[in-house]
């Protein structure tokens, strides 16, 4: 270890925010992080996502510190959501403490979505809505419901700009796929680089193949494989492959709950490690004191002088 100093360095401040509320579109819902609002509370302690089943946590299973989750997006427990991923909820007319229970939930997701209704129905029509777009014309858009045990993984899009994104219980969302303002059932596997676009609704147990493109209003039928662009069904799954996907989705509540200790100081390095840190640097620190020191330059004078002495046919020893 030496007497070295420390070195400073500089560092930039980061301006990300991995849960990023706004006050007129919701605050994300993250069990054992954000309470969000009472109605959320309510509908996460009741029979749709909360009851847990025996042995699982009520948190989250692991939430990537550079995902980004915006506005009215709601996880259920036991849910992972790794790195780059980002959920934007951020066109809901789902203002911050205007809903304050299960029913005014439940209501709010059932009106229609883009209509007066729903945009009057939290007190802020916004003065931008009759802007026919759904990322600049107001509060025209739904929410983001991830069920639990569900993982999505690296760099997927999720939004609900034309409705609400709806992803059941024990689903896997493969790297770098987009769901908007669709629908996905339980135990489904959507794979890498999949695009569900508006209003698309993937029934359960269903298997979307990677680079599939589900097409605008396009109804997936439950135990069916899809792939291709536009996508179309390949064939039906076997019972087998049925099981599977839900012993896929329960492996990553491990795998993202190994990945949330290591944001803890020490992360996976053993404890036992840990423990025997100090003994290691003052060990290390006693072998750098009894070591004698090398003159360098003597060295290489001496090194020199051999030569030479070798180049003259004079064999000399250099004490």
């Amino acid at each position: 270890m030496g007497d070295d100093n420390p070195y400073w360095f500089n560092d930039h401040l980061s301006r990300h925010r991995g849960i990023m509320g706004l006050l007129r579109r919701g605050y994300p819902v993250v069990p054992g992080i954000t309470s969000g609002s009472a109605g959320a509370n309510a509908r996460l302690a009741g029979s749709e996502h909360g009851l847990v089943e025996h042995g699982q946590t009520q948190d989250v299973a692991f939430l990537a510190p550079c995902a980004t989750l915006i506005g009215n997006v709601q996880l259920a427990p036991n849910t992972s959501i790794f790195y780059k991923a980002i959920l934007k909820s951020d066109v809901a007319a789902y203002g911050v403490n205007t809903i304050h229970s299960a029913e005014e939930e439940e209501r709010w997701k059932s009106l229609p979505v883009g209509g007066y209704e729903r945009k009057q129905d939290a007190g802020m029509l916004d003065a931008g809505s009759g802007i026919g777009h759904p990322t600049i014309g107001g509060a025209n858009g739904g929410g983001i419901y991830v069920g639990e045990g569900t993982n999505i993984q690296d760099a997927c899009v999720v939004t609900s700009y034309e409705g609400h994104s709806t992803i059941g219980k024990y689903v896997t969302v493969g790297h770098g796929a987009h769901i908007h303002s669709a629908t996905v059932g339980d135990e489904s596997l959507i794979g890498m680089g999949a695009v569900l676009k508006p209003g698309c609704v993937v029934e359960s147990q269903t298997f979307i193949a990677a680079g599939a493109v589900i097409e605008r209003g396009c109804v997936v039928n439950s135990g069916e494989i899809w792939g291709g662009n536009p996508a179309k069904k390949l064939r039906e799954l076997t019972a087998e492959e049925k099981a599977k996907l839900r012993v896929q989705a329960e492996k990553y509540i491990s795998v993202g709950n190994m990945h949330n200790h290591c944001m803890e100081l020490g992360g996976n390095i053993p404890d036992s490690f840990l423990e025997d840190a100090d003994s290691l640097i003052e060990l290390s620190a006693a072998e750098d004191i009894t070591k004698k020191p090398v003159d360098m330059k003597d060295e290489h004078s001496n090194q020199l002088d051999e030569k030479d002495s070798q180049d003259e046919g004079v064999k000399v020893k250099i004490q």
